[in-house]
């Protein structure tokens, strides 16, 4: 005889394995996505200039200090906050604006230090027209070099950088 037969099932037995053949045959809550979700280009913008403030507060408080307090070459102390700000930019711009998932940190890094070359080439260009040849504020010539770089940078990492292979 079936030992099951010979116990008599209470409501409770019968209520938790009614419970428990429901949680079997139901599917996953969150399910997997197998396709990254798509979302809107002004959502990762705002993400990217909110975000972004952490990496040129990096750029330009590195400037700042090594420009106006140390009175290091304008140049120089720009390399070095843009290396700075470059570093914090990646990860920020990876993890939290993006949201990119893969494997190849190291090889999406290089891409974007490459791509970041070029703003640097046109944020210092900005310097030099506004420091040397206009004879302006650095802090002045810094600002609009960290626009025009901030612009660049964005559309870089949107299509270049982080762009969603499917």
């Amino acid at each position: 005889m079936n030992k099951k037969n010979d116990v008599k099932e209470t409501p409770l037995d019968k209520a938790i394995d009614d419970v428990s053949e429901g949680i079997n045959d139901a599917e996953p809550v969150f399910p997997e996505q197998k396709d990254p979700v798509e979302e809107s280009n002004g959502k990762q913008a705002v993400r990217y200039l909110l975000w972004g403030i952490i990496s040129v507060i990096v750029n330009f408080g590195t400037f700042f200090i090594l420009y106006h307090m140390f009175h290091l070459n304008y140049q120089f102390a720009n390399i070095i906050a843009w290396f700075l700000g470059v570093q914090v930019g990646f990860w920020v711009d990876r993890i939290i604006v993006f949201r990119h998932k893969s494997n190849t940190a190291l090889a999406e890094m290089l891409v974007f230090y490459g791509t970041r070359i070029l703003t640097y080439l046109i944020e210092s260009a900005t310097l030099w027209v506004g420091i040397s040849l206009l004879s302006a504020n650095g802090t002045g010539s810094k600002i609009v070099g960290q626009i025009l770089a901030i612009i660049g940078n964005y559309i870089l990492s949107k299509f270049f950088i982080f762009k969603n292979r499917h």
